[in-house]
């Protein structure tokens, strides 16, 4: 079995959030989501406009979605020690969007445990941001 594990705030969810995950899941077997919650997501960044239950919902609907784990931080680190500490899973693909410039968070620790980073193709023509721009207009 192919463990992967996939981060992101996934407010507004929407295809390239999609194609994002579809890809993940591609590369394994078992597809872990570390969803960001509220309080992550504002320390680097605006407050998502949906909760993190209701992106949690709306992650969860997914086809391609096995698990969802709360993710405190943009780094996955302390999230992936705990996953294994707690359920001893281990990730053999840590996914990234290739819009991420410099060493993925994490690399380090997937690395440890014999893991690899893949970095997925970004999806230029949608954002979550470019959304909120639209209606912000």
């Amino acid at each position: 079995m192919i463990w992967v594990y996939a981060a992101g705030v996934f407010d507004f969810l929407h295809y390239g959030h999609v194609r994002y995950l579809e890809a993940a899941r591609k590369l394994g077997d078992v597809l872990v989501v570390g969803l960001l919650t509220d309080e992550g997501t504002a320390r680097y960044k605006r407050r998502p406009l949906l909760s993190y239950e209701q992106r949690w919902e709306t992650v969860r609907a997914l086809r391609c979605v096995d698990y969802i784990v709360r993710q405190e931080d943009t780094d996955p680190t302390n999230t992936l020690k705990i996953l294994k500490k707690e359920h001893n899973w281990t990730f053999d693909i840590l996914c990234r969007g290739d819009d991420f410039q410099g060493v993925v968070p994490g690399t380090e620790f997937i690395e440890a445990c014999g893991g690899r980073v893949i970095r997925i193709p970004y999806c230029q023509e949608i954002s979550s941001i470019k959304i909120k721009e639209y209606f912000a207009q």
